[in-house]
């Protein structure tokens, strides 16, 4: 319990130190102040949306598309990794697409996919699940690729067909980097959610939220959207992905579990 407040003090700082720093740029009008109001106007504000749940209902519309999004690109993405990773011909046949996909930023193929569908929330899903899955297929391939080749020829001597070498070695030996990709995914994928909902007129989450408030110059709201997109962002991180991975790296002996 004590190492627990310690490291949430510890974790504490710098968010400290970015209000104070606010606060005192606000207060001797380092900016401007209709452009930056003040900490307790923003706080106001955001906890005023928050009671009348305007925050919480377009907070909980951008977590549904990201979910879609997401969920399906885990599915492709593990599958599909596993797979490159384990088959060089495979590998051949599709790394240099994905090597040329992965350069191109997600929001980049934004006006090809709403030329096909429009500007609806199918749109938004689609750069969703492209922005993940490019993250998550990469973490996979790399974490099957650099499986110890002992493991995988220890298990065809004992016996093992590929789909057992392939779930009782290879997955578990792979898990620390799928998880990464996982995270990674997640996180690729909320940030570019909250760019697409901006430019998406048929979105109606977070995003579009920030970029109404912007043209009416209520950079209060705007900075409470802001502030609740960090907080989906951390309370993802250490109520899901973390537990997740610890659980996990424990069960297949890739971690011991802290004292």
């Amino acid at each position: 319990m004590a190492r627990k407040i310690k490291n949430i003090a510890l974790g504490s700082i710098p968010f400290l130190v970015v209000i104070i720093i606010w606060f005192f740029g606000n207060y001797f009008s380092f900016f401007p102040r209709w452009m930056i109001p003040s900490p307790f106007t923003t706080a106001q504000t955001f906890f005023w949306l928050i009671k009348d749940g305007t925050l919480l209902q377009l907070a909980w519309g951008s977590i549904q598309i990201a979910l879609v999004g997401f969920g399906f690109a885990t599915i492709v993405a593990v599958i599909l990794g596993i797979l490159i990773g384990s088959y060089p011909t495979m590998r051949k046949i599709f790394f240099p697409f994905f090597s040329a996909v992965y350069i191109v930023p997600s929001l980049a193929w934004l006006p090809v996919i709403i030329l096909i569908l429009g500007f609806t929330k199918t749109t938004v899903i689609c750069i969703v699940f492209l922005s993940s899955f490019k993250k998550i297929i990469y973490n996979v391939v790399s974490g099957v690729r650099s499986v110890n080749i002992s493991w995988i020829l220890a298990g065809k001597n004992i016996g093992l067909n590929k789909f057992e070498i392939t779930y009782k070695i290879i997955i578990p030996a792979a898990l620390p980097q799928i998880i990464t990709g996982l995270r990674m995914g997640f996180a690729s994928a909320w940030r570019t959610l909250i760019g697409a909902e901006m430019l998406v007129s048929g979105a109606a989450g977070l995003g579009r939220f920030i970029w109404n408030a912007q043209w009416f110059l209520a950079f209060d709201k705007v900075f409470s959207g802001i502030i609740i997109i960090a907080l989906i962002g951390m309370l993802a991180e250490q109520f899901v992905f973390k537990p997740f991975e610890d659980k996990t790296l424990i069960k297949w002996g890739l971690a011991q579990e802290e004292i």
